[in-house]
């Protein structure tokens, strides 16, 4: 649930607003404040790309890299919370455990939203490599 956000006008109505999870119960489990949210987005994605691969999981991981990147250009917090209530992008609970066979072993939560490569157009003002 994004609370504090009207997807209709893409404008942020409560600056105290978050993205939550909720329980079937409609208890909050977890949140992100927009404040947190708006930090970490504009700082990991205001100038973006994004390198198609592949990847072989026989044997050892090994990863291919293709041409060419899509760049992003120009996000902000409403585009993104914007994709959120129209359902582009989904939450992706993960851990990260480290030491995990010694008796000091810690469990750090590693959750990301994730989205499709089809939808990332709709995050940036420019997008694409025929645009830079």
């Amino acid at each position: 649930m994004v609370r504090g956000f009207n997807p209709a006008c893409r404008v942020i109505e409560d600056v105290g607003g978050a993205v939550e999870l909720l329980t079937d119960t409609g208890r909050c489990a977890a949140a992100w404040s927009f404040g947190d949210l708006m930090i970490g987005w504009n700082k990991k994605h205001a100038q973006a790309a994004y390198v198609p691969y592949e990847s072989e999981k026989i044997g050892a991981p090994a990863y291919r890299y293709f041409s060419p990147a899509l760049l992003g250009e120009g996000t902000d917090l409403s585009r993104y919370l914007g994709a959120m209530c129209a359902g582009l992008v989904i939450f992706d609970p993960g851990s990260k455990v480290m030491n995990a066979s010694s008796p000091n072993a810690s469990v750090k939560a590693r959750s990301q939203f994730r989205m499709s490569v089809q939808h990332l157009a709709q995050l940036y003002q420019k997008f694409g490599p025929e645009e830079f």
